[in-house]
């Protein structure tokens, strides 16, 4: 049976074969970019724009702001990934989004992959605030618009507000900026709407329920190790020289090629593999993280006790944590290979915890709604980041060539792509 992820994808890849044909004497070719232009919406966005100026250019004034702190954290975010993945110790976590004949989001080799179904909801709400944007800043500061239309790089769709360029750069650093920062600042703000909606929709169609976990984890050198042992249950005992330490073979195969790897620390949950949402500790039930502890305050270190979970029952002997019984979870959804991310809970609350539908026959249509607000704003956020690194042609580098010169920004742009090829060429070589 044929996957309806190819088949999204192929009547994705027709459809923008048949447009492209249909509207070839439109298309105007640059390279492998094809693009077709329009002056008709102009007169829309500078009534706009002109308008309500004075609400723009405040609005714009905060996005400069926000974009430059955004571009702080985005040079350290690369610098920091960059290091990790030169020394080994952190696995690469960069790649293009990419639509794909797949039913499933995947990474793997620098790309992710996504059904094209949820990649053209998203890329609207990417597009369209991020380039009304950079059109309305033209607008609200008299600047022309010499034309705004529709490109495809290779089969992927996008857009572009086209400003006179000469002009642009002979008006004040001030305008310059609203006009660079316009369309990541946009992408952070329609981001955090759809976060308050994400919010809004689990409060009125879901209940919370039960919590996620993860194991404790530590570093160790794979030279350290004397010996290992496959448990029955899939656990693998790792024997060092001082201490025991866990995995799985799917862990250690993401990690084969590293000198320093994460393990799970020798602790009841990890050994006895405990799977599946937490729901019950012996007779309680576990609805939030303090529920934890008041169950295993009835217990004591050594205590034997039978932990429900949503894929079954387990039996786990409490360790000992300073004198009271532990089972050995963290309340966290930070998966021990990746940076952590203390925005996940933010930024997609239903990955954070889970959730039960209120009415079971809008489950599947309620948690696909979920799964594409939360990839969408996940989108947003990481194009905004991405588009505000200093490097030419993105807006980051226009912005940053404004508050320095254009020999600090060349030097710049050369130093962050430099970055970009060590993180994709690691993620896709590694």
């Amino acid at each position: 049976m044929v996957d309806i992820g190819v088949i999204s994808f192929i009547v994705f890849i027709a459809a923008i074969a048949l447009i492209l044909y249909l509207k070839r004497n439109q298309l105007e070719f640059q390279g492998i970019i094809a693009l077709t232009r329009t002056k008709k919406l102009r007169n829309y966005i500078y009534q706009l724009g002109g308008d309500y100026s004075g609400f723009w250019k405040i609005y714009f004034n905060i996005g400069i702001v926000a974009t430059l702190i955004l571009m702080v954290i985005g040079i350290y975010y690369m610098a920091s990934m960059t290091l990790g993945v030169l020394s080994g110790s952190v696995t690469p976590a960069f790649g293009l989004v990419i639509p794909y004949p797949t039913s499933e989001i995947s990474y793997s080799s620098g790309f992710l992959k996504v059904p094209v179904w949820l990649w053209l909801i998203a890329i609207p709400f990417v597009l369209i605030p991020h380039e009304l944007s950079h059109g309305l800043a033209l607008a609200a500061n008299k600047l022309r618009i010499k034309s705004l239309g529709l490109l495809v790089l290779l089969f992927i769709p996008g857009a572009f507000v086209e400003p006179d360029e000469k002009q642009l750069k002979k008006t004040g650093k001030l305008q310059r900026l609203q006009v660079y920062c316009a369309g990541s600042f946009s992408n952070i703000v329609t981001g955090l709407i759809l976060i308050l909606v994400s919010y809004l929709f689990l409060f009125a169609f879901y209940n919370s329920s039960n919590i996620y976990y993860n194991y404790p984890a530590s570093s160790i050198n794979q030279t350290d190790i004397i010996s290992n042992l496959s448990l029955s249950n899939g656990i693998i005992e790792l024997q060092t020289s001082n201490a025991t330490y866990l995995t799985t073979q799917a862990l250690m195969d993401k990690q084969q090629n590293k000198t320093t790897i994460i393990v799970l620390n020798n602790l009841p949950a990890a050994r006895n593999n405990l799977s599946g949402i937490l729901q019950k500790i012996g007779n309680t039930t576990i609805l939030v993280p303090k529920d934890v502890a008041s169950a295993l305050s009835n217990y004591k270190p050594g205590d034997t006790v039978i932990v429900k979970t949503s894929t079954g029952l387990y039996n786990l002997t409490l360790a000992d944590n300073n004198g009271s019984a532990y089972i050995g979870i963290l309340i966290s959804q930070v998966d021990p290979l990746s940076q952590k991310n203390i925005m996940v809970s933010l930024f997609a609350p239903k990955n954070a915890r889970p959730y039960e539908a209120k009415f079971s026959i809008f489950e599947p249509i309620g948690n696909f709604i979920l799964q594409a607000m939360s990839f969408t704003i996940a989108i947003c956020i990481g194009v905004a980041l991405f588009n505000m690194l200093p490097m030419k042609p993105l807006d980051g580098g226009a912005v940053f060539e404004a508050v320095t010169n254009s020999t600090i920004a060349n030097i710049a742009s050369v130093l962050i792509l430099i970055t970009i090829l060590i993180n994709f060429g690691a993620a896709f070589f590694g």
